[in-house]
Order: C-alpha cells, then structure tokens, then sequence
C-alpha cells in the first residue's frame, strides 16, 4: 500500500532532519553567528490559517476579516497563504496538507476542552499533522486545542478572565530557543481569555508564564508552539469584543476598566511577538539539538 500525503510529507521531514544533522560542525559557532544565520534566511513558503470563529462585525470593516489580521502579522513577501473556516467544518484534506509549510490556529469564542464535531474533526486534523512533521502555532484558543489534541489538559482558569495587556515572562527555555531575538525578561501581550491550559502534553516544556496564567507559552520539539495571548489584536480589536461581551453580560464593567486601564501602564510589543511567530512558525530558530550543542 502506498504512503499517503501526510506520510510522504513526514518522509520528507526526516530527510530534512538528516541534512540538518550533517551541519552540526557549524554549530559550533557562537550564538551571534547563529542569530547572523537566521536573519539570511529568506522568506518563502505556503502557509494556511486554520479559523476557529466567525468574523465580528467590526474586524470584518475594519481589517476585512481576521484572516487578514494574521497575515499582517505573520505574512512576508514571496509567500502564499490562505484560511480555511474550521468552526464551519472546513479543514484541508491530507493532499492539501502536504502543501503547506505551517499552519496557525486561531482564536475563538469556543472552548477547547468541547466536544462539537467540527473541534473534535481540528483535534485530529492536529494528530495527522503533528505526525507529518507540519509547523503548528496555536493562539488562545488555538494554544489550547493543541495542548488538548497532544494529550494535554484545559479547562476554566480558576483565576477568572485576563483581559487587557499582561505581562508575561519567559523561561530559560524560550530564553535558549529565541536566543538570536535576545527575549527581554516582560514580553507586554493582548490577553482575552477565561480557559488555560492544566497540564501540557507528554514531552511538552513551558515557554513563558505569568502571574495569571501557569502556561502562557509552550512547545513540543521543535514544530508545535501554543501563545495564549493574541499577538496578532490591537486595542481596538480587544475593545470592540469586550463592548460585546459587556452588552451580552458575559463580563462586567470592571473588567472592562481594568482592560482599558492595562493599555495605560504598557503597550503591546507587537515588532518582538511578530518575531517571535515568524521565527517559530517558519523554522528560522535552533532546533532543541542545535540548542543542546550552542550550551555545550
């Protein structure tokens, strides 16, 4: 029997690993020579979002949809991206797959931890691709699917909603993987979330934290990255969907306040998070074995 698309694209993947085995003598160098390699390497590649909720009225006017929110984000020239609408049941077939370079998952109003039909088709359609070697990043909800879909935990926070700007702290984990970014000790991010994850996959290892939030980041190897906050939203974003949730009486006046409040003691760093997204989700940084042999 033949191997199918996803298997093929895993063969693949393992080619790749054996070239990049071969050039383990450069890395050998210092960190700054690494950090010169990853600022040469040019921007190409197919990419997909994978959409977990529908436009609100305001981004639809404003940035013509949320698929255009992470492509200012994450997009660079020379590459091709498109969006497939997973809370409507549309996800890309094994073949279309293969195509693609890294998929990012998005946001939504759903939790990760349900189980309607079109999460539970996502939480397989991330087995198949976690298993072909595919680049994942996952934000908010999306960090949670992952978790959930890699035998990970989620659930409610028991600290209740973070809304607004956090500040979240990386580990020496994200501190040895972004090395060439030089990660500061605050990485300033737009939170909208009341679900966390509980406990992370097998294998899996905490990238950041925060006074709210146990994992605010985390990975597993080197191709599967979750961000619990939204590098991608602005503050117009975060208020037009709190102003909705408020007129739904989902959340309170306060926690509005405080939301637009945290804007006042600090703003989003949205250059780092742009380079760190793009960075990840494009291969650009050391690997967990180039990693171990830079420390040695």
């Amino acid at each position: 029997m033949g191997m199918g698309p996803l298997q093929n694209a895993a063969t693949a993947v393992e080619a790749a690993a054996a070239v990049e085995a071969a050039a383990v003598a450069a890395l050998l160098t210092p960190v700054a020579s690494v950090a010169a390699a990853v600022a040469a390497v040019p921007a190409a590649g197919s990419y997909a979002v994978l959409q977990c909720g529908e436009d609100s009225e305001y981004v639809r006017k404003a940035y013509s949809g949320y698929f255009q929110v992470f492509r200012s984000l994450l997009e660079e020239e020379g590459e091709t991206w498109r969006v497939y609408r997973a809370h409507r049941g549309e996800l890309p077939t094994d073949a279309d797959a293969a195509g693609f370079d890294g998929f990012v998952i998005s946001g939504s109003c759903a939790d990760a931890h349900a189980d309607e039909p079109w999460i539970l088709a996502l939480v397989d359609l991330i087995r198949r691709l976690h298993a072909a070697g595919k680049r994942i990043l996952g934000v908010c909800f999306g960090h949670q699917i992952l978790c959930r879909a890699l035998g990970g935990r989620t659930g409610r926070s028991s600290k209740g909603w973070d809304i607004g700007v956090s500040c979240i702290h990386p580990t020496a984990a994200a501190a040895r993987l972004f090395a060439p970014l030089k990660l500061p000790v605050h990485m300033p991010v737009i939170e909208f979330h009341q679900d966390e994850v509980w406990e992370l996959p097998p294998n899996a290892e905490v990238l950041a934290r925060s006074d709210k939030t146990r994992v605010e980041m985390f990975r597993l190897g080197d191709r599967v990255m979750g961000v619990q906050g939204h590098p991608e939203y602005s503050k117009d974003i975060l208020m037009s969907i709190a102003d909705r949730l408020l007129q739904r009486n989902l959340i309170l006046d306060c926690q509005v306040d405080v939301a637009k409040a945290s804007f006042d003691v600090r703003q989003p760093d949205k250059e780092l998070w742009k380079k760190v997204c793009r960075g990840f989700l494009k291969g650009r940084l050391p690997s967990q074995q180039q990693q171990k042999v830079v420390v040695l």
